[in-house]
């Protein structure tokens, strides 16, 4: 007579079922596994958000940085990684204006937006132009007022502050001129205007 098997104990019972999850634990593991290798699609990584990169050139005046010498840019060549949100502040210590002709494209900003001591703006009026920040080859074009003649209660000279933002999508050097007459000879377009370091530089994007 055959026996009859004993039936399973609850501790039994719990360790098959436990046993039957793990495998199916494991196998979905190794399904998953496997359709990534045959080219499943990954899980999305979002992209790194772009740098926002500050650079700081200041206007010189005579007065300060030589008679003979005229207005300068410190420094007058700048460098920022491509890709990323640029942020360049100017301070202006120059307080004379160099008026530009009344149909002169260079009074309007382009290639970003500017602030002038905190204020946005989108042009300066050519009769208050002191300077521009111009790249011709990126479009931008940053008009410059002249700074407060008053000085501080303390006597120090206090500075037009612009600060212009756009974003550095093109590699390669770059050249900036100052585009209002404020050098010397009778166009005021000679002496810093045409010298390197001066009303003039590079601004590099790599």
């Amino acid at each position: 007579m055959t026996p009859t098997p004993a039936a399973p104990t609850t501790a039994q019972h719990l360790s098959r079922r436990i046993a039957e999850l793990i495998a199916g634990v494991s196998l979905t593991v190794i399904l998953g596994i496997a359709a990534a290798a045959c080219g499943g699609t990954p899980a999305s990584v979002a992209p790194a958000a772009a740098p926002t990169v500050h650079l700081y050139t200041t206007i010189l005046t005579g007065p300060i940085v030589g008679p003979s010498d005229g207005p300068a840019f410190s420094p007058a060549d700048l460098v920022a990684p491509k890709g990323s949100t640029v942020i360049l502040t100017i301070y202006n210590y120059d307080d004379g204006a160099a008026p530009l002709a009344a149909t002169s494209p260079y009074g309007a900003v382009t290639g970003g937006t500017e602030t002038v001591n905190g204020a946005p703006v989108t042009s300066i009026p050519v009769t208050a132009i002191s300077h521009t920040f111009t790249v011709p080859a990126l479009g931008i074009n940053v008009p410059i007022p002249a700074s407060p003649a008053t000085p501080k209660p303390n006597g120090d000279r206090q500075p037009a502050v612009v600060t212009f933002t756009f974003h550095a999508t093109k590699a390669g050097t770059f050249t900036w001129a100052c585009m209002t007459p404020c050098g010397t000879g009778a166009t005021g377009m000679g002496g810093p205007m045409v010298e390197a370091g001066y009303m003039k530089g590079t601004l590099e994007i790599a």
